[in-house]
């Protein structure tokens, strides 16, 4: 189905519905994807005590997304220091809280961390994790926690 609208320099165009949808919905993507970034950078300035944790170029920041693509925690990580602060109301139950705890206890018994959970009533709210000296612990203690908090932040 063809329409017509006017042009800049009103005259008269014709175009196809079909292309004018397929150009706006990859426009409305792009702006998504830069909207998510720009949050993102947003939230990193906005969370407390991030001046503490990255020092110079020495840290990263990265971030866990549940299935919808939201960011549901953030995390910075400074050898051999890893902090990992959460996003909105992740509330806990007796399930997930163990699981978590098995995690981290599993890797405090293979790689000697440290770690401390911070719940605020039932609200899971920040964890600290100390010792950790490689990107393989990293990668295993993030992997992880990504699998329970995607179930809990529906």
């Amino acid at each position: 189905m063809n329409y017509k609208y006017f042009d800049y320099e009103n005259e008269i165009v014709s175009t196809n519905t079909d292309e004018l949808k397929k150009f706006l919905e990859a426009k409305i993507a792009e702006l998504k994807k830069e909207l998510e970034y720009y949050e993102y950078l947003y939230s990193i300035l906005e969370t407390e005590g991030y001046k503490n944790i990255i020092k110079g170029n020495k840290g990263t920041a990265d971030v866990i997304k549940n299935n919808r693509g939201e960011i549901v925690a953030e995390i910075y990580y400074t050898p051999p220091l890893m902090r990992i602060l959460f996003r909105g109301k992740i509330n806990m139950n007796k399930t997930y809280a163990n699981v978590i705890n098995k995690i981290l206890e599993m890797e405090k018994n293979r790689s000697k961390i440290e770690y401390e959970v911070s719940l605020e009533k039932d609200e899971l709210r920040e964890i600290i994790i100390d010792n950790v000296k490689d990107e393989l612990t990293y990668n295993k203690i993030k992997a992880g926690l990504q699998s329970i908090l995607e179930r809990l932040s529906y």
